[in-house]
């Protein structure tokens, strides 16, 4: 009786490690969370100075002595195509993040981060949590289905 409660145990034992032994860290999440935090920094950034007012900011004849010719319409309208353009591309971060967390398609994940790093948030944060999430994903990469 005695060896039947060993293999019976021994058998548990070994049950019970198969599931442990899968390698997985909290690296491909860490760096979800940062992509998508990047993203929602940047969209924030950019949707804030879409609805600045320029024109008390910005003196257009600092443009003209420059030699260049802009109307307070035209520097609007540039720093509004920034914007809309900076918050299409933080859509990328955002939707690399969530493969990230939920361990798919590494290959969106890494595209998320490397596009991640071309949006700009505030200071610069936006950028460096990208580098960092596509450092983790990049570090990661067995870890993905």
């Amino acid at each position: 009786m005695d060896e039947m409660e060993e293999k019976s145990n021994e058998e548990i034992l070994i049950e019970s490690k198969t599931p442990m032994e899968s390698k997985t860290s909290s690296k491909p999440l860490i760096a979800g969370i940062f992509l998508i935090i990047a993203g929602i920094l940047s969209i924030l950034t950019w949707l804030s100075v879409s609805l600045v007012d320029f024109s008390t900011i910005i003196d257009p004849t600092m443009f003209q002595q420059q030699g260049v010719n802009l109307s307070m319409q035209q520097i609007e309208s540039i720093i509004n195509i920034c914007a809309t353009i900076a918050i299409i591309l933080a859509i990328f971060p955002i939707i690399g993040g969530i493969f990230s967390v939920t361990r798919r398609k590494w290959a969106v994940a890494i595209l998320g981060g490397v596009l991640g790093l071309f949006i700009i948030g505030p200071i610069f944060i936006s950028s460096i949590l990208s580098l960092i999430g596509l450092i983790l994903i990049a570090l990661s990469k067995e870890e993905f289905k």
